[in-house]
């Protein structure tokens, strides 16, 4: 009978400490990720980023926070770019393929592929092999 307490403690306790420890394997795989994808989207920095998501919000009017914006600008854009076919990355990979935190209207939505998606990147860069290097 003993024995069976302890199975039941260990469940107890073990699940939650199993589940929380996954949940924040995946917080930093998904951060890693946004720092690989931000250097190989913005190969002049900082700078650009800046620019794109002040773009970004007054196309908005600011309706969304800074963060909510750089995801969905990484995702459609890391979509456009990144051949998910010939990444073996799994973080680029699963996080391109989570769905953006923001939905844009429509008009919205024209603007940001009018003016984004065929924004320039780096001369002569690969983002296939940026994405191994990093890894």
């Amino acid at each position: 009978m003993k024995e069976l307490y302890y199975i039941f403690a260990i469940l107890v306790i073990g699940v939650p400490v199993v589940f929380i420890a996954r949940t924040l394997i995946l917080v930093y795989i998904d951060r890693r990720t946004v720092f690989k994808l931000c250097h190989i989207l913005f190969p002049r920095g900082e700078r650009q980023q800046n620019e794109v998501l002040e773009g970004i919000s007054e196309l908005t009017r600011g309706r969304f926070a800074k963060d909510d914006m750089l995801d969905y600008y990484l995702k459609i854009k890391g979509l456009q770019i990144i051949d998910l076919h010939a990444v073996g990355d799994f973080g680029i990979h699963r996080y391109l393929m989570k769905p953006t935190r923001i939905r844009l209207n429509y008009f919205e939505q024209v603007k940001f592929y009018e003016k984004y998606l065929n924004y320039p990147q780096a001369i002569g860069q690969n983002a296939v092999e940026e994405a191994k290097a990093e890894g």
